[in-house]
């Protein structure tokens, strides 16, 4: 399989591999310098939902970025060969870009917070306290670009 033949054009194929990632990387920008960051996350509807403490290093640098990158991949397994060169690896990985909202309205937050409570556990809560609501940043990333690449045996 050529390289080319990897790259995901068909958009459900993108957002379904997005949705079974774990983890995404923000990719900000401080001081001139790249600042990558893993978090926790949750897609619905071509947006990414993470929430966060109050203060720390990103919080700043997302409220000033216009557009922040991000990045998350899956090692599915390794390709042997009986020469080394001829090993592989199957995997996807996912790369975009969006702008980053700050969601303020107890509504709006309790929706993002909900959506990552679902993905990580199966179920709906609703049921977070107001005193937590006031101590948490829950950011909504408005895709505006995705790509994906998969490396997958030929007989899936």
């Amino acid at each position: 399989m050529s390289k080319k033949e990897r790259i995901v054009t068909d958009y459900n194929i993108k957002t379904a591999t997005l949705k079974s990632m774990d983890v995404i990387r923000l990719g900000l920008v401080d001081n001139g310098i790249s600042y990558i960051v893993p978090v926790n996350f949750a897609y619905y509807n071509n947006a990414i939902y993470f929430h966060t403490g109050l203060n720390g290093r990103k919080i700043p640098l997302l409220k000033k970025a216009e557009k922040i990158s991000f990045q998350a991949d899956r090692f599915d397994s390794l390709k042997t060969h009986d020469t080394a060169c001829g090993h592989s690896s199957y995997f996807a990985s996912i790369h975009g870009e969006g702008i980053p909202v700050f969601l303020e309205s107890k509504e709006d937050k309790y929706f993002g917070l909900d959506l990552l409570m679902e993905k990580y556990t199966g179920k709906k809560w609703n049921d977070f306290p107001e005193k937590i609501l006031n101590v948490t940043n829950v950011i909504r990333i408005d895709i505006t670009k995705l790509e994906a690449v998969i490396h997958k045996p030929k007989d899936l």
